[in-house]
């Protein structure tokens, strides 16, 4: 295959829906296959084969050149010097999963990774600590967190929710430690003006999802149309249909994204319209949402919120073909390098 060529096929890469990633991995030559097989110095699967990808295409993550050469052998990888910037590197570099000291614990804590499973579980099973096990997942999380499946088409709906703000594992609180529950927006209120509560901050999460299970979500600032449009933008098909509610953010959305817009005022009671317009699959994914983190989680820090919606999406798009296996996890893990040492 000619340099050119081989090139197109990476660039289209970070694009492939989950079930092309799953075609490509089934129709990789059997050195792959090979590199799952053996067990080379404790290292896991995972490790050999994000090092079998980088090494078809090594490409320094300091300056992004391509332009390198083999620079030995240390602990167990392959080394890399960059030609232009004159640095060091091998295939893990400034990889969230770089500096990994529990590497033989990797493979066996990715059967972890189907969001069924809390922290204490995961460690019992892996046999690590507490704080292994948190180290691990955020790890793997981060690895996912920005991952994207293609564009929005056809019929897509956008909606934002909320969620409070969390300090959940910080030591040293700034604010008053608030009890799980919280309290009615009445009595909130009538604590705020006599001086007794604190009002509650709450972070907007906007979410974006088609009929093909297609999802992008994002942490906001403010809910404005910059915000909205900056995360939507190049993520949704030119002439799709944009089911929205009546919030003044969305107003200018249709002529930004090149989107034809339905509007629903739910206030009014109107939640449907010709029969197939309504937010109802976007609204059903928040539900979905917070059950898993503010119930099965019992709430998440707001500092990490973005990767458990990274963590979550990834589930999601498993759901129309797959359900979660180790297999799956570990070729999205490494297209995702892929992606990332390629931008």
């Amino acid at each position: 295959m000619q340099s050119e060529q081989f090139q197109d096929v990476l660039q289209s890469i970070p694009v492939m829906s989950p079930e092309q990633i799953t075609i490509l991995h089934k129709t990789l030559s059997p050195p792959l296959d090979s590199y799952d097989k053996q067990e080379v110095s404790g290292q896991s699967r995972l490790l050999e084969r994000l090092k079998y990808y980088f090494d078809q295409n090594p490409v320094c993550p300091h300056c992004h050149s391509e332009s390198v050469k083999r620079w030995g052998v240390h602990a167990g990888h392959q080394r890399y010097r960059c030609k232009q910037c004159q640095r060091t590197f091998n295939a893990l570099t400034k990889s969230p999963l770089a500096h990994l000291r529990v590497r033989d614990k990797l493979d066996q804590y990715l059967e972890c990774m189907d969001g069924s499973t809390t922290l204490r579980p995961a460690a019992a099973k892996c046999g690590v600590s507490l704080n292994t096990s948190f180290h691990l997942r955020h790890r793997l999380m981060a690895v996912v967190e920005s991952d994207a499946y293609g564009q929005l088409s056809g019929i897509l709906e956008e909606d934002e929710t909320f969620f409070r703000e969390s300090h959940k594992g910080q030591r040293k609180l700034e604010v008053p430690a608030r009890k799980r529950g919280g309290m009615s927006a009445r009595k909130k209120l009538a604590g705020v003006q006599d001086g007794s509560a604190a009002p509650v901050k709450k972070i907007p999460v906007m979410v974006a999802c088609d009929r093909n299970h297609h999802v992008v979500d994002a942490v906001l600032k403010h809910v404005c149309t910059e915000e909205l449009t900056s995360h939507l933008s190049g993520r949704v098909q030119a002439g799709s249909t944009m089911c929205l509610d009546g919030h003044m953010s969305h107003d200018s959305l249709a002529e930004k994204l090149n989107v034809t817009v339905k509007t629903l005022v739910t206030n009014a009671g109107q939640y449907v319209k010709e029969g197939i317009f309504h937010i109802q699959t976007v609204n059903a994914y928040h539900s979905e949402l917070k059950r898993w983190i503010n119930g099965f989680f019992k709430g998440v820090a707001t500092k990490y919120l973005s990767r458990y919606l990274g963590w979550k999406r990834y589930l999601k798009t498993r759901e129309k073909t797959l359900t979660f296996s180790e297999e799956s996890f570990l070729d999205q893990i490494s297209i995702r390098w892929a992606k990332q040492h390629l931008v």
